[in-house]
């Protein structure tokens, strides 16, 4: 309906309006979520007559149903990553009408993935993209057009025939409340008025999780708060891919894993959140993986279609061009692209980075190497398998594998009982309305007595020269 008023409804006779505007039932919400004897009190009629002015709206309100083959099928429409081994590990590419989520820490190539489909987007079908254009929007930074310019003069699948710098649109959101505002007033319109040329069909936030960094001491208050902002947004994110059918990539970051090796009195059939945590937010192909996970808590992860974990391994590996397999290089920057690697000459390895997929509706876990190259990503094949060019490692369960036992912050407790109260708190679950009957905090918020309890001197916090003595990666310290 294109208005909520009930009185504006055509579907209604005009003596069935006079008697609900006689109790003051204005809207759709009120008729249809009033219980029936509450309007016939209030509009002083029958419960009958309540009746059937409620069923007269509901069947004049009903839509045709469609016949199966008129209905269009939507998300079959995929955005390939120029990379043969990586689209088949994300189920063809990235598919349209899902929000895709790429995670991962400092330089590992969250943002080169990107471009590279900003550009990939703009493709004719025949080649894997949509004849689409892309929108950018940064949260910190501007948009590398220097970076974008490199890949589309090395990468083999594109040209300036087909791709443009002029097809990838770019705004800037320097807090959560302009991209509230972007997302349902600007973005909108935009897509509207693109819907014939090159209509959008790739939406990047680069990145999500630096509109939350705050200075501010985490209590209760603020992570519901974060909750409702990461909701407002995700369903707005929603909108957009199921309304326009385009593909949202969502780049955001990983925080350090701190193995909690604590069983207080009370809590051993409990099911933690750490524990839970693994099967969404982590990634256990190789065992350094598991040092990281995705930040923004449970109430993202709820959001996302498509979880992808980018890590940095440390290891090294010399590359050569039958590694590549198929992912070949433009013929005038084979050599420069693959030197572009080593820190030094030709003759030294190259820095191995990981991909790994979490969880995806569209395909299973997946895991593969790849490096960065001028053209972008590229996946590598394996060192035992170097003749396939599909060769993809299936990752286990989490439950499957071995306890990784580096670089992960081990922090052991004597044998003693810790009582409830004194574990920090972790993530809020849910969304709460504090302006509701129902929603009331407590007096005694526990984030706030855990900070009076372990909270360090202020100056700490200013000074980038202290040293507290924490432990580092790879190292325990004992309390």
């Amino acid at each position: 309906m294109a208005s909520n008023r009930i009185l504006e409804f055509t579907g209604l006779q005009d003596a069935q309006k006079a008697v609900l505007r006689k109790g003051n039932i204005n809207t759709v919400d009120a008729l249809l979520l009033t219980s029936p004897a509450e309007i016939a009190r209030r509009c002083k009629t029958s419960l009958a007559e309540v009746k059937l002015i409620v069923d007269a709206f509901c069947k004049a309100s009903l839509q045709r149903l469609q016949p199966l083959e008129e209905v269009k099928h939507e998300g079959n429409e995929k955005i390939t990553t120029g990379d043969p081994r990586l689209d088949n590990a994300l189920g063809g590419g990235i598919r349209t009408g899902m929000i895709w989520e790429v995670a991962g820490e400092s330089a590992a190539g969250k943002t080169q993935l990107a471009l590279q489909l900003s550009l990939l987007v703009q493709l004719p079908p025949r080649l894997g993209g949509l004849s689409s254009s892309a929108c950018y929007i940064t949260t910190s930074s501007t948009l590398p057009t220097p970076r974008l310019l490199q890949i589309l003069n090395a990468h083999p699948l594109l040209s300036s025939t087909f791709c443009s710098l002029s097809n990838v649109h770019t705004i800037s959101t320097p807090d959560i409340n302009s991209l509230l505002q972007i997302l349902s007033t600007t973005l909108l319109q935009f897509l509207a008025r693109k819907s014939n040329d090159r209509p959008v069909k790739l939406i990047v936030i680069d990145a999500l999780a630096e509109l939350f960094h705050t200075t501010t001491q985490t209590t209760t208050n603020t992570l519901v708060e974060r909750s409702r902002s990461v909701s407002e947004i995700s369903a707005s994110l929603h909108a957009l891919a199921s309304k326009y059918q385009v593909a949202i990539l969502v780049l955001n970051e990983v925080v350090d894993v701190f193995a909690r090796q604590i069983n207080p009195e009370g809590l051993e059939n409990d099911l933690l959140y750490f524990e839970q945590s693994k099967w969404f937010s982590r990634a256990h192909s190789i065992p350094s993986e598991g040092s990281k996970e995705v930040s923004l808590g449970l109430v993202w992860a709820n959001q996302v279609n498509a979880r992808i974990l980018l890590s940095r391994t440390g290891r090294r590996r010399y590359i050569s061009e039958d590694d590549l397999g198929a992912r070949a290089l433009k013929p005038a920057r084979d050599t420069a692209a693959i030197r572009s690697h080593q820190t030094s000459t030709d003759q030294e390895p190259t820095l191995i980075r990981r991909i790994t997929v979490i969880f995806s509706s569209v395909a299973p876990p997946a895991s593969l190497d790849y490096i960065v190259t001028e053209a972008g990503v590229s996946t590598l094949l394996d060192d035992n398998s170097s003749s396939s060019q599909n060769q993809i490692e299936r990752v286990l369960a989490p439950s499957s594998l071995e306890r990784p036992t580096t670089p992960v912050v081990s922090i052991p407790v004597d044998d003693v009982s810790i009582p409830r109260s004194q574990l920090p708190p972790l993530d809020v679950g849910f969304v709460e309305d504090p302006t509701s009957a129902n929603f009331e905090v407590a007096n005694d918020d526990e984030w706030e007595q855990y900070w009076k309890d372990y909270d360090l001197p202020e100056h700490v916090y200013s000074d980038p020269s202290f040293d507290d003595g924490a432990p580092t990666v790879g190292q325990h310290a004992t309390v």
